[in-house]
Formats: structure tokens, C-alpha cells, sequence
């Protein structure tokens, strides 16, 4: 296994297209009653080269993949209700993993990162390869009252898109890093507990695998 350092790099109903906080547009979904949309944050985050995952579709044929899946929703993880942070599962086709298993052929890069201004920096450790068709996939969704805590909402909408999880494994835990920053309230966090059971099992699970190095 080869590990190399390297600098910081910066890193139904008929939609319409409502003006966001930047003065875009995006597409807008009604599921259950509620609007939902894709945050500023997803769509620069889960595209081909990001080194995260992506759905191959476009982006209205996403939110109408949470619009049908609405009903099996189910509350993020660390949540016990379906008000703040939701995750709706997804049919896997179409949808990309960044997610490796790390064997000793495995060439590993660590980089000081932040994903955006007024984050913490920290120690990433990512894998050369390419994205994979995933096995399962699910879409997490944060409320418009859990996005305004921390003045993140970017779509006048109930919801937004957040993150997109396609994994060759069901239930990919989510990373350490990220349950801390949201243990401790950092920035770029949204405060919540997790029982230490969660956590043991992203440490062991993130110690065994690694996401990919952007393009």
C-alpha cells in the first residue's frame, strides 16, 4: 500500500422553477406535500470527478426517483423522527460509488481539506481508481428548519437534497470525521448525537475503505 502527501485542494406535479437565495433557478419536486429540491451544496458535490458519488440521470429525473420513493423514507441516521434529516432509498441503477475496499495494491493519497470556506481543515485519505456502478443507493435530505440553523438553505423548499450515498455495501456508514463535526457543533455540522455503536462501526468500516481521489 503506497501513500503519497499532498497540498490542500480547494475543492405528478409539474416542476417549476422557483428563484433561489443566488438568484438561480433549479428544478422543484412536491413529495408528501412538501417541495423538495437539489441544495447548491449536492450539485457541486455529487457529480463525475468530485471523487463522491453521482447518479447518471439528470437532475429532475432524480427528484422524481424521491417523489416515487417518498413513502419509504426514514430518519438520517442519529435521528429518531422524520422532521429534521430524512434518508429515501433508491432503485442502485444509474448510481455511481466512489466507495473502495483498500487492499495492499491499493495506492492511497492524503491531503489537508476542507469542503468549504469556514470548515476546519482535516486529513483525507483518498484511493486512485474509478467509480463503480453501486449496489445500493439512498438520498438524504435535510428540512428547511435544520438547513436555516446554520444559514444553509440555498432553495426556498421544505427540502433540499444534501448527499447522495451509492456504496457497493447497504447502509455505507457515514465517515468519522463528519459524526464528529456534527457531535461537537463544528462548522459545517449539524449538531446530533450517535450512539457509540455508530460510530465504532464508521471507524471500522472507514479504516477498510476509501473514497476516490478527484480527477
Amino acid at each position: 500500500m503506497q501513500v503519497t502527501l499532498q497540498r490542500p485542494v480547494p475543492l405528478r406535479l409539474t416542476p417549476y422553477a422557483p428563484v433561489t437565495r443566488e438568484g438561480a433557478k433549479a428544478d422543484v419536486f412536491t413529495a408528501g406535500g412538501d417541495s423538495v429540491a437539489w441544495s447548491d451544496f449536492a450539485l457541486g458535490r455529487h457529480k463525475p470527478g468530485t471523487g463522491y458519488s453521482y447518479f447518471q440521470g439528470s437532475q429532475t429525473e432524480l427528484l422524481g426517483l424521491v417523489q416515487e420513493n417518498w413513502e419509504q423514507r426514514r430518519p438520517g441516521v442519529g435521528r429518531t423522527t422524520l422532521d429534521e434529516v430524512v434518508a429515501v432509498p433508491m432503485p442502485s441503477a444509474r448510481f455511481m460509488t466512489t466507495t473502495i475496499a483498500v487492499d495492499s495494491t491499493t495506492e492511497l493519497m492524503a491531503l489537508e481539506y476542507r469542503r468549504r470556506d469556514g470548515e476546519e481543515p482535516y486529513v483525507r485519505v483518498t484511493a486512485n481508481g474509478e467509480a463503480q456502478p453501486a449496489q445500493f443507493a439512498q438520498v438524504i435530505l435535510y428540512s428547511k428548519d435544520t438547513l436555516a440553523k446554520n444559514d444553509e438553505r440555498s432553495r426556498m423548499t421544505d427540502w433540499e437534497i444534501v448527499t447522495i450515498i451509492a456504496s457497493p455495501v447497504e447502509n455505507e456508514p457515514m465517515d468519522p470525521v463528519t459524526m464528529m463535526r456534527n457531535m461537537r457543533g463544528k462548522a459545517g455540522g449539524t449538531q446530533v448525537n450517535y450512539t457509540a455503536d455508530q460510530l465504532l462501526d464508521s471507524i471500522d468500516f472507514w479504516s477498510r475503505h476509501s473514497k476516490l481521489q478527484p480527477k
